[in-house]
């Protein structure tokens, strides 16, 4: 749910933004505010969930944690420090930002279906997260693409 309303926030965030910064246009103010709040706060949520109190997040989606977590843990923070980057770098770094945040997550998405289909794992955590795995790189992707 975290996720969800993080991603709301990052499209609030975008309008104000370009209210305040209008001359590169909404698109690619847009696309600079989800690369730079919603992917940078995903990886340092997603880092501090999966290393930092890794038991209770495994048992949200149904897992039992172990050493691979932690190792998510950290590829998420290095996902979420190249958004936060993306403020700085921009041009090609935004590509090279999406294209693993968006592997991973529509990865992720593909692995929490099948786990409600093959092993009826509908816990919250298992559930839920599928709406942003699939909604945050679906929307960083248009936006490049309309950039």
């Amino acid at each position: 749910m975290i996720y969800i309303i993080s991603y709301a926030i990052g499209w609030i965030l975008s309008i104000i933004y370009n209210l305040l910064n209008p001359s590169q246009g909404f698109i690619y103010n847009a696309c600079l505010i989800q690369l730079v709040f919603t992917v940078g706060f995903f990886g340092i949520v997603n880092f501090i969930g999966h290393v930092i109190v890794r038991e209770k997040v495994a048992k949200t989606i149904g897992w039992v944690s172990n050493g691979f977590q932690i190792e998510l843990g950290i590829v998420s923070l290095g996902i979420g420090i190249s958004g936060i980057l993306c403020y700085w770098i921009r041009d090609g770094f935004w590509i090279a930002t999406v294209i693993p945040f968006s592997t991973f997550l529509f990865g992720a998405a593909i692995l929490h279906i099948k786990e409600i289909i093959k092993l009826r794992n509908f816990n919250p955590g298992n559930v839920i997260i599928i709406i942003p795995d699939i909604i945050m790189p679906l929307t960083l992707i248009i936006l490049l693409l309309l950039k």
